[in-house]
C-alpha cells in the first residue's frame, strides 16, 4: 500500500508516482509486443540467437513481467523522491556516512546513464517542464536531477527481467534493444504528470538564475504594485459609478519620451503584458452594453478625429452634454493615459508606433463596454494592445524599419481587423490575435529553416560534447579505485576516452560499439591484474591475441599511429610477461604482504586523485545547463564587447541546453555559444537579458500614481 500523505505537496507526489505506473500498465502490452517482434527479426546486433529468442518467447507472458516491473518502478520512484528531501547537515565531519559503492554497481550505474541519453535527447522538452514543476512543487530553484527521468524507468526494467528470468543472456538481449521507438510510452508519461501538476496549480515559470537576482526582487515589487494598482482601479471605478467624479481625478501621465520600464524586453516570448493580470479587479456590471446613442456618436466620428489625429481626450470634451458617465470619462481617461505611453515610448518603433494609434478608437469601445480591460492581462482587446507593442519594440531592436515587409503587413492587417465595428468587438480581438500569432509561427518557421545549418552543427557538436563527458565518466569509474597500473591507467584516460567518444557518437548508427568499447577496456583492465593461479595465467594467454587485436582496431579508428603507441604495446608487454612469469608457488605471507602493499598503494593514489579534485571540479559546482533553465526561445540580450552594444536573440537551445544559438534582427549573422560561456558573460555583465513591463500596467501606474514609494518598503523608508 502506498504511504498516508503527510501533506499537500507529497500528495501531490503521490498522485504523480500513481500516475507513472498507471500509464506504464496501460502501453506494457504493446510494448511487449513490439519488442519481442524486434528480438525475432534476423538482422539485430551480435549476440547468441538463443538469449534473443528466449527473451521473445518469456515476453509472452507481460502480465507476469508487469507486476515486477510496476514494484521495481514504483520503488525507485520513491527512492528518487526522497533524496530530495532536505538531509541533516551532520555536525562534524567525522560524522558524515561512509559508504563503498560496489564496482558491479557502479558500472551498471553508467551502463543505465549511456542507454538513457538517446531518450534524454528525445524527451528533453518533456522533462524541462517537468522539472521546473518538480522544482516549483518542492521550493527549489531547480532539480539537479529529474526523479522521473529515462534512466529510472530503464534501471527498473532491468531489475524486473532479473528477478522474471535468471539467465543473464535474455535480459542482455533485451536491454540492448531498447531504443525510443520500442520503450515505453515516455511521452505520454510525463504528459500525463505534467496534467496533473498543472490541474493543481504547480506552475512551470522560469526559474530565477544566481545572476538574475536583482530580477527576484523586481518581480516582488511587481507583484505589490499589482496589487496596489488593483485596488485603485477598484477604488476609481466604484467612486465614478456611484458617487461621482473620483475624488484627486488622475495623476499627471507624464510619460512623453520615456523608455520601457527597467529595460526593453520581455523573457521566454511571452506578450509584453503581465501573465496573471490585476486579481481581484473584477467589478460589478462589467461586459455591459453601451449606451446606444454612445455607439451611435462613436461611429459618428471622422478616421482623423477618432483614430490618429486628436488624442482621446478631445473626445471628452467633444461628447455632447450628458453623453458620458462619470465611469466614461474616467475609462477615456486612463485609456488615454495608456496610448500616451505608448506614443512617448521611444523602445517601440516609430513606425508601430503610428499603427498603434490606430487602435484608440476600437479600444476605448472594448474598454466601455467591459472594464476588465484594465483588470485582466488576458482580455482580447488588451492581449493585442500589448502583442502589437512588444513586436513594435522588437523591430527596434531588430532595426526593422520598412513598412512593406510580411511582419508589418501582418501587424497592419490585425489592427484593420479588430477596428470592425459591430456588437462583436471582443471577437473581432479576439480573431485579430490568432492571425496575428498564427503570422509570428510563421516567422518563427522561416527563422528555423535559416539557422538550419548553424543548429545542425550545434546539434553535432553538443552529440560530440556529451559522448566525451560520458567516456570521460566510464574510465574515470574504473581508474578512480588507485588499482589500475599507471601505464593503463594513463592510456585510458589519454587514448581510450578518444575511443569511447567515436563509440558513443556511433552507438546510434551502429548499436553495440559502445559494449565492444567497453568491453576491450574491461579486458584490458583484468589482463594487467594479478593472476595468481595456472588457470587464470592460461586464460590471460588465451586472451592476449584478441585482446591486442581489438585495441589496434579501435586505435586505427582514433588513428593514433605515433611512437608512443610502440611504446605503449612494449611497456604492456612486460607488465603481461611479469604476470606470466610470476613465482606460483609464493608462500602465503607473502601474497598476503604483496596484497597489503597494493591496496596501500591504491589508498595513496585515491587521496592524490582526492586531492586534485576539489580543484579541478569544484570551480563551478552548479552546472550551467541548470543555471540557464529559465531562459527560452525569443529572449533578447544585449552583448558588450570592448564598449560595442548589440542586441541579438535567443533563437534556438539545444535539447540538452549545453548550446545556445544566437540572431541578429535581420537573421544576417549567427553565433553559437557553449552554456558555460553564457553563465560567464551574464556573471560578468558583458550579456544582459533585456526585460520589460507591458505599457498597460505601466501607464495605469503612473496615470493612478502607484509608485514605487507607495509598494517599495526601501523607497518608502
Amino acid at each position: 500500500m502506498p504511504p498516508r500523505a503527510v501533506s499537500p505537496r507529497h500528495a501531490v507526489l503521490e498522485e504523480a508516482i500513481g500516475i507513472a505506473l498507471r500509464e506504464v500498465r496501460a502501453g506494457f502490452a504493446t510494448f511487449c509486443t513490439a519488442l519481442a517482434a524486434r528480438l525475432l527479426e534476423p538482422c539485430q546486433p551480435p549476440g547468441d540467437p538463443r538469449d534473443r529468442l528466449r527473451a521473445a518467447s518469456l515476453l509472452r507472458d507481460h502480465a507476469t513481467l508487469l507486476p515486477l516491473v510496476l514494484g521495481a518502478l514504483e520503488r525507485a520512484l520513491r527512492e528518487e523522491l526522497a533524496q530530495l528531501a532536505p538531509q541533516p547537515r551532520p555536525s562534524r565531519e567525522a560524522d558524515q556516512p561512509l559508504a563503498l559503492v560496489p564496482y558491479e554497481e557502479m558500472d551498471q550505474r553508467v551502463a543505465f546513464a549511456a542507454m538513457a541519453r538517446p531518450f534524454d535527447a528525445a524527451h528533453a522538452d518533456a522533462l524541462a517542464t517537468l522539472n521546473a514543476r518538480l522544482a516549483r512543487l518542492l521550493e527549489r530553484h531547480t532539480l539537479r536531477v529529474n526523479p522521473f527521468r529515462p534512466e529510472v524507468f530503464i534501471a527498473a526494467l532491468h531489475q524486473a527481467w532479473a528477478g522474471f528470468d535468471g539467465e543473464e543472456g535474455s535480459g542482455t538481449a533485451v536491454m540492448a534493444l531498447l531504443q525510443a521507438d520500442c520503450f515505453l510510452d515516455l511521452g505520454g508519461i510525463y504528459a500525463a504528470v505534467d496534467r496533473a501538476l498543472d490541474g493543481h496549480g504547480v506552475l512551470a515559470g522560469p526559474v530565477r538564475r544566481p545572476w538574475a537576482r536583482q530580477d527576484i526582487q523586481a518581480q516582488a515589487h511587481d507583484a505589490r504594485r499589482e496589487a496596489r494598482l488593483a485596488s485603485q482601479l477598484r477604488e476609481f471605478f466604484g467612486q465614478s459609478g456611484a458617487d461621482g467624479a473620483p475624488q484627486g481625478g488622475l495623476a499627471s501621465t507624464q510619460t512623453s519620451g520615456q523608455p520601457g520600464g527597467r529595460g526593453s524586453g520581455q523573457t521566454g516570448g511571452q506578450t509584453s503584458g503581465q501573465a496573471s493580470g490585476l486579481t481581484g479587479g473584477a467589478i460589478s456590471g462589467q461586459a455591459a452594453a453601451l449606451d446606444p446613442r454612445l455607439l451611435e456618436w462613436l461611429a459618428s466620428m471622422p478616421p482623423a478625429q477618432g483614430a490618429n489625429a486628436v488624442p482621446l481626450a478631445s473626445l471628452k470634451r467633444a461628447a455632447p452634454r450628458g453623453m458620458l458617465s462619470r465611469a466614461d470619462e474616467g475609462t477615456i481617461d486612463l485609456l488615454g493615459a495608456v496610448f500616451e505611453t505608448v506614443s512617448g515610448d521611444q523602445a517601440i518603433s516609430p513606425e508601430s508606433r503610428e499603427l498603434l494609434q490606430l487602435l484608440q478608437l476600437p479600444l476605448l469601445k472594448a474598454a466601455l463596454a467591459d472594464k476588465e480591460f484594465f483588470f485582466q492581462a488576458e482580455h482580447p482587446a488588451r492581449t493585442l494592445l500589448e502583442l502589437l507593442s512588444r513586436m513594435g519594440w522588437e523591430r527596434s531592436l531588430a532595426g526593422a524599419e520598412r513598412r512593406d515587409d510580411r511582419q508589418f503587413q501582418a501587424m497592419r492587417r490585425s489592427v484593420d481587423l479588430a477596428a470592425r465595428d459591430g456588437d462583436a468587438a471582443t471577437t473581432a480581438f479576439a480573431q485579430a490575435v490568432r492571425e496575428l500569432e498564427a503570422a509570428l509561427k510563421v516567422e518563427e518557421a522561416d527563422a528555423a529553416a535559416a539557422l538550419a545549418v548553424p543548429v545542425a552543427s550545434a546539434l553535432k557538436q553538443e552529440k560530440t560534447a556529451t559522448a566525451r563527458r560520458a567516456a570521460r565518466d566510464a574510465v574515470a569509474l574504473r581508474v578512480g579505485t588507485g588499482e589500475v597500473v599507471a601505464v593503463v591507467e594513463a592510456f585510458l584516460e589519454n587514448k581510450w576516452t578518444d575511443v569511447l567518444t567515436v563509440a558513443y557518437s556511433i552507438d546510434d548508427d551502429k548499436p553495440g560499439a559502445v559494449r565492444h568499447a567497453t568491453q576491450a577496456m574491461d579486458d584490458l583492465l583484468w589482463s594487467v591484474r594479478p593472476k595468481l593461479g595456472a588457470e587464470e595465467r592460461k586464460a590471460l594467454i588465451a586472451k592476449l591475441p584478441g585482446l591486442l587485436a581489438t585495441l589496434n582496431r579501435w586505435l586505427d579508428v582514433i588513428k593514433w599511429q605515433d611512437a608512443d603507441r610502440l611504446r605503449f604495446f612494449a611497456e604492456l608487454a612486460d607488465c603481461h610477461a611479469s604476470i606470466v612469469r610470476a613465482p606460483l608457488d609464493m608462500p602465503a605471507e607473502r601474497r598476503l604482504e604483496l596484497s597489503v602493499q597494493a591496496t596501500q598503494l591504491a589508498a595513496e593514489r585515491r587521496l592524490a586523485r582526492a586531492a586534485q579534485a576539489p580543484r579541478t571540479a569544484g570551480v563551478a559546482r552548479t552546472a550551467p545547463e541548470d543555471e540557464l533553465a529559465g531562459l527560452a526561445r525569443g529572449t533578447w540580450f544585449d552583448f558588450t564587447e570592448e564598449g560595442v552594444s548589440r542586441k541579438v536573440k535567443l533563437a534556438w537551445i539545444s535539447p540538452l541546453r549545453s548550446l545556445y544559438i544566437f540572431s541578429s534582427g535581420t537573421r544576417q549573422e549567427a553565433f553559437s555559444l557553449p552554456a558555460q560561456d553564457l553563465v560567464q558573460r551574464l556573471n560578468a555583465g558583458t550579456a544582459t537579458v533585456l526585460q520589460a513591463e507591458g505599457v498597460v500596467v505601466r501607464a495605469l501606474s503612473r496615470a493612478l500614481a502607484v509608485n514605487d514609494a507607495d509598494t517599495d518598503p526601501a523607497v518608502a523608508a
